[in-house]
This record gives C-alpha cells, structure tokens and sequence, in this order.
C-alpha cells in the first residue's frame, strides 16, 4: 500500500495529509482491522508470509488539486477493479459507502462510527502475490481539466521545441549556402576547384588582382553567377518561410 500512498503524492503533491493512517490506534487494536500488524495483531486474515505488516491505509480526502478530487480517485480505481484491471483492492470506504470484492464492487451504504468523510479507507488483499506487487496503480491516468499553470507549461515547451527544431534548420540552410553549396570551377584540365560563397568573394579579389580565380583557374563562364544567385534565392526564401514561422509561434 505504500505504492499508493507514493501515487497519491505525485498526483496530488500539496493534498492534505493531516487525516492519512496506516498503522491503527488503540481503538482499532480492540476489534479485527485492517489497520492491525496481520503478525501481531488483530486482523481479519492472516498472509503467507512472516512479516509484520497492515494491509491498509487512510488517504486525506483533501487533495488540493483544482480538478483531482478523492471521489475521482476513488470512482477510477472501482472502474479498475470492476474491469479485473486492478486485483489488490479487497474494499473500499468513502463517504458514507462502501465497496468489495466480495460483493462485486457493488456500491452499498456504510454505518460504521466514522463516515469517512475526511479521508478514504484502501483495504488491500493478504494474497502474498498480490501485496507484494509494486505495479502502478496508474493514479496519472486518472482524466483532468487542464489549469493555466498546466496550459503554459504546454504551450511554452511546444514553443521551445519548434524553436530549437527552426535554428537547427536554419544553422543547417546557413551551412549549405556558405560551405555546402558549391559551383564548379573551370573547365581547366586537370582542375577540381570548386569554389563556395566564401571562396567566390576569394575569387573576386583574385580576379581584380591577377585575374584569375583563388587557385589559378580562369575566371567561370558566364552564367554561372546568375546560376549561384538563382539558388540563392530559392535558399533566402527558405530561411524567409523558417522565420515567419518563428514569429507566429
């Protein structure tokens, strides 16, 4: 059982735990309870094992949660056991009613001293399989409204994501047109310089110099800047397309 009480924490991290028990007091000592050490106590069944155990526990029904409430949690486990998805429950009591196994899970009214109103009572099975297993008690499926806080959090990590997903592809356009994308040099046999953006501004000042290109190469034929410009375009309208999805997001 202490699964679930972990469950509840994380679901409800600010809940109320001023009326959660376990281990039951003097009163509960005089009777056959649960909340009795199944070793030492007074319990209704006694388990396989030798551990000195209680098999159930007491959540605060206060859970501080916006739209998590102890009456959904509770109506969400009896659907898992309804539905053979969740075996350990063998009752439980909450607000004036009661449900177990034995019965089917069928609701029915409970008179006992305490209405159980203030906290919820999980009883759980002495099969030793069955207490032993540490499975989620799936308290996180449970469906909730959304609060600001949550709505926030949502959009400002999509924001983020889109964001770092658009510099890499601009970090990827920046790289193909200043180093990746490359024109053919000359045709001079024997010559394999191609030349990039970088390079061609090289080759502006080789050719007002020694007209040549960097490595010696006559200067490309004409046409082929216009061609360079031509791709240049195609790219800046990419990156134009990238950034005016920067500014809608």
């Amino acid at each position: 059982m202490k699964s679930l009480f972990a469950e509840f924490d994380r679901v409800a991290p600010s809940r109320d735990k001023a009326s959660d028990g376990s281990v039951g007091d003097t009163a509960h000592s005089r009777t056959s309870s649960d909340h009795n050490p199944d070793e030492t106590g007074n319990v209704p069944i006694h388990d396989a094992d030798k551990v000195n155990e209680v098999h159930a526990i007491d959540v605060d029904s206060n859970l501080d949660e916006s739209d998590l409430t102890m009456e959904k949690v509770v109506q969400f486990l009896l659907g898992r056991c309804r539905s053979g998805a969740e075996k350990r429950l063998r009752y439980i009591i909450y607000n004036r009613r009661i449900w177990s196994a034995s019965s089917g899970w069928v609701q029915k009214a409970y008179t006992g001293a305490s209405p159980h109103t203030e906290h919820a009572h999980f009883s759980a099975s002495y099969t030793s399989s069955l207490e032993a297993s540490t499975a989620s008690w799936h308290l996180e499926d449970i469906p909730v409204a959304l609060t600001a806080a949550d709505k926030t959090w949502i959009t400002n990590t999509i924001v983020a994501q889109t964001q770092r997903a658009i510099d890499s592809r601009l970090g990827a356009i920046g790289a193909e047109v200043t180093t990746d994308y490359r024109i053919a040099g000359t045709n001079t046999s024997g010559s394999d310089y191609t030349r990039n953006l970088a390079d061609l501004t090289g080759d502006v000042w080789f050719a007002t110099m020694v007209g040549t290109t960097r490595a010696g190469d006559p200067l490309p034929a004409d046409g082929v800047f216009a061609k360079l410009l031509e791709d240049l375009a195609i790219l800046t309208a990419k990156v134009d397309a990238l950034a005016a999805q920067v500014e809608k997001g």
